[in-house]
């Protein structure tokens, strides 16, 4: 008996040991999120405590390197959205007070909430983004790298690593993801990249894809994910919100240390001629 008590203790001592390194800081502030009346007020009350957690997060624990070029391309109405996708480098742990959020203020054609959030965190180190992934606009060559599109251009995607591994790669329009590689109709088991190969991707009619878009521009994001380790899709639906695609990303995040992320935002402008 005196044994058993003995190693609970033990127990009990290397968790509590192991809970102490995990550093938590308090996050927070108020931002104010601007949306159009496109989209009800409950939804755009749940996207601005999102983003605004994601700011919080941002702000005090900064975002990966590879995600400063977006930063730059923000502006006021756009910069919780385009937050949201990015890597920061910290995790809720738990709120402290409940997000609060203001009535909407109406202003410009635009609706404005101030949101509140109070909240602990901890610190992430994501892997460093050693591959080079690039947009291509009508072409295959690196020439044709392009960040802006006009609807009916010609998408493809060029990528190499140093390393040898895996790769998928995923479509973000507005609140939906896709699956865009491994190609559909392909396992789904992450596409198998050989090291200082430079791949073409989406550079067919078979494969590819042809940019669309309704009146006013469009800003979209391809995900690219890459690890030296295989890992698993099994749980990956081809299509799915932007809430699930990010629940199975942190998972994959968490399980594989060596898992790489590079985000890159693309513009899609209406085509004036037609």
């Amino acid at each position: 008996m005196k044994r058993i008590v003995f190693i609970t203790i033990i127990l009990f001592l290397c968790t509590s040991s192991l809970l102490a390194k995990v550093k938590q800081e308090r996050c927070g502030g108020t931002y104010a999120y601007t949306y159009s009346g496109s989209i009800s007020y409950d939804e755009a009350r749940t996207k601005a405590i999102e983003n605004a957690i994601v700011m919080a997060l941002a702000d005090k624990f900064g975002t990966t390197v590879t995600s400063q070029s977006l930063l730059e391309l923000t502006n006021r109405g756009d910069r919780f959205d385009q937050m949201s996708r990015l890597q920061v480098k910290g995790k809720l742990v738990r709120h402290i007070n409940a997000p609060v959020v203001s009535e909407p203020v109406y202003a410009d054609n635009m609706f404005t909430l101030n949101v509140t959030v109070d909240f602990y965190a901890t610190p992430i180190e994501y892997a460093p983004v050693e591959f080079v992934a690039k947009t291509l606009r009508n072409g295959t060559s690196d020439r044709y790298e392009s960040s802006e599109y006009v609807a009916g251009d010609r998408f493809a995607m060029s990528f190499s690593s140093p390393k040898a591994g895996y790769m998928a790669a995923f479509f973000e329009d507005r609140n939906t993801v896709v699956c865009i590689l491994p190609y559909i109709g392909d396992d789904d088991m992450p596409f198998r990249v050989g090291k200082d190969k430079r791949h073409i991707f989406f550079e067919n009619d078979e494969n590819g894809y042809q940019m669309t878009c309704g009146e006013e521009p469009e800003i979209n994001y391809v995900h690219v994910v890459f690890s030296p380790n295989p890992f698993i899709n099994a749980d990956l639906m081809r299509t799915m919100t932007r809430r699930k695609f990010n629940h199975w990303l942190e998972k994959h995040l968490n399980y594989d240390p060596d898992l790489q992320v590079q985000t890159l935002m693309i513009r899609v402008l209406p085509d004036k001629e037609q």
